[in-house]
């Protein structure tokens, strides 16, 4: 009995002998890297509609600062609040002392004006920024803000519905579809007739905004055919396309 007290005494006291070195060899870890691993450099990528330098800022790093020690959670979330077209952070560090700040921006999806600006706002209807003048994006009819301000979400002001959905679900599926670059004027002003302009030249009734790809890809073949493309500018009627009706073309002056 007194021999396995003594080597249990023996493991209880290797075990904090070990836990102490290893605590000390952190600590000196810790401060070595105190003068070893400063932060010399702060790389900003994947910026286009971003200053680098907000970024800088809002992330709280410091040049001269232990790269150990930074918060990459808190950073990431403080630029993300701050600065409307960020929608992703990932933060790296590169030994010895740079720190690289990834970032995902949003896109633009479509414009609408607010008494003389031009709010740019993402397919998850968030406003991105104002301009004085109009960006060569969808530009939404029929539809009112309140109070913009950058990084908050559209106020919608339908007749129909107090929410959103129907125009970002409507947007979306215009990118999906491929057809978003060639859209011009969108108009909302009636949810019961959606409406908007096509390659400058078409402009398309679509009935209710529901069943959307159905009605792009029934949009896009009847604009195939011969019949249609070759009569020049006019009017597609999209209401009857989800039940399988044919689209009717009405050319402009007819």
């Amino acid at each position: 009995m007194p021999e396995k007290k003594k080597r249990r005494r023996r493991g209880r006291y290797g075990f904090l002998l070990t836990f102490f070195i290893i605590a000390a060899l952190i600590f000196s870890f810790i401060l070595t890297g105190g003068l070893f691993f400063k932060i010399k450099e702060i790389r900003v990528e994947g910026v286009a509609a971003t200053s680098p330098e907000d970024v800088i800022a809002l992330s709280g790093f410091t040049y001269g600062e232990n790269i150990f020690l930074i918060n990459k959670i808190t950073a990431a979330r403080a630029v993300i609040a701050r600065l409307p077209y960020v929608k992703g952070v990932r933060i790296k560090r590169e030994l010895p002392g740079t720190v690289v700040v990834v970032i995902t921006e949003a896109a633009p999806a479509a414009v609408v004006a607010h008494r003389g600006l031009y709010w740019l706002f993402d397919a998850q209807g968030t406003l991105l920024e104002s301009s004085s003048t109009a960006p060569e994006l969808p530009v939404v009819k029929g539809f009112g803000l309140l109070d913009p301000m950058p990084g908050t979400k559209i106020y919608p002001a339908f007749e129909d519905t107090a929410k959103p959905d129907p125009l970002l679900n409507l947007l979306q599926s215009m990118q999906t579809e491929g057809i978003w670059e060639r859209v011009g004027e969108i108009d909302v002003s009636l949810l019961s007739n959606v409406r908007f302009t096509y390659a400058g030249k078409y402009k398309v009734e679509l009935g209710t905004p529901d069943m959307l790809p159905k009605k792009f890809r029934v949009m896009l073949q009847a604009l195939e055919d011969e019949k249609v493309s070759g009569r020049g500018p006019g009017t597609l009627y999209l209401a009857g396309a989800a039940e399988d009706k044919p689209v009717r073309f009405l050319p402009d002056g007819s």
